[in-house]
């Protein structure tokens, strides 16, 4: 039985038990079928669709490392840039904790680039 409440129009006598029990009527066993059935299909249609080929960017590896790669100079101007950025946000709040979230970017960056690489 729903009553209409006050100025907010909001109804009442709803449970909170009667929304999990549509919950549950949705995922019947024909649902779970379903989607086990469509999941299945992708499977197949993904592992019949793999083919092999030749890496056209193979060349491009040694670029890559040298650019990217440990002793770049595009690592040398991400450091530089964290650096200034610190100082401006340690002018800005006055926290010596600045400096300890300077550290945890350039770790962060050189795995970055660690990986890239």
């Amino acid at each position: 039985m729903a009553n209409t409440g006050n100025a907010l129009h909001t109804r009442k006598g709803r449970a909170v038990a009667s929304l999990f029990h549509k919950t549950r009527d949705k995922f019947n066993l024909s649902n779970i079928c379903k989607v086990a059935g469509a999941i299945l299909l992708v499977m197949f249609a993904s592992k019949m669709a793999q083919a092999t080929g030749t890496d056209l960017l193979a060349s491009q590896n040694t670029t890559v490392n040298s650019t990217f790669g440990s002793g770049s100079s595009l690592i040398k101007w991400f450091y530089i840039a964290e650096i200034i950025i610190a100082i401006f946000t340690y002018i800005k709040v006055r926290s010596p904790m600045v400096f300890l979230g300077l550290i945890v970017v350039i770790i962060f960056t050189r795995i970055g680039f660690a990986i890239a690489s």
